[in-house]
């Protein structure tokens, strides 16, 4: 009897962690969609496998032969340019359509960089992609995925403000407190660029293609 109450009780855990992170969950699964495209793609299509080649040479490049301070900098103004393409999408009617596909070209582009290490390099392009890319990209794909779901959700609330045929609903607060949130997804990104400039520069170099 006991045992039955405990599995009743995680399955209202699981069912209440659900509700309650809906748009997250739909948010990250659209990523995942986006990678098994990606992956899937890859080898069907020319011009994909060249977008995939030249987006890992351009990745390992940018991180081969350049100071810690260098990688931590353009991974920090690159990572802040997506955020703010998020914000601004967020903040627009268009957000609710831009945002998840934005998500799905994300994850898109990473299952394709992982469909070419493996293709390319075999058993090496596996261990980079563990090691070194996965790592790295980590953080911020969390962070982007966090960011995307309050982007959405404000983009709805927007949606509902202009096809609302009752009293106006003022955003003021909520859009402040939208402000708020990415604010805090910048200072995470400063983090999720330190480890990449951290792994970048200690390990990049023991991989040469």
């Amino acid at each position: 009897m006991p045992r039955g109450r405990v599995i009743r009780f995680r399955g209202f855990a699981i069912g209440e962690f659900i509700k309650k992170n809906y748009f997250l969950i739909t948010v990250f699964l659209l990523f995942v969609i986006g990678i098994i495209l990606g992956v899937f793609l890859f080898e069907k299509n020319s011009t994909l496998s060249d977008f995939a080649k030249n987006y890992m040479t351009d990745f390992i490049h940018s991180r081969t032969d350049v100071s810690f301070w260098g990688i931590l900098f353009s991974s920090f103004l690159n990572s802040l340019a997506q955020l703010f393409l998020l914000f601004l999408l967020g903040a627009s009617l268009f957000g609710v359509v831009t945002v998840p596909a934005a998500i799905i070209f994300k994850g898109f582009v990473q299952g394709l960089a992982t469909a070419y290490l493996y293709s390319a390099f075999a058993l090496k392009g596996v261990a980079f992609n563990a090691i070194v890319y996965i790592p790295i990209t980590l953080v911020f794909i969390i962070i982007l995925v966090v960011s995307a779901k309050e982007s959405i959700r404000f983009s709805l609330k927007i949606s509902s403000l202009m096809l609302s045929k009752t009293m106006p609903l003022n955003l003021s607060f909520e859009f402040k407190d939208y402000c708020v949130k990415f604010l805090s997804f910048c200072a995470f990104t400063l983090l999720s660029a330190i480890i990449d400039a951290v792994i970048a520069a200690t390990l990049i170099t023991n991989f040469s293609f």
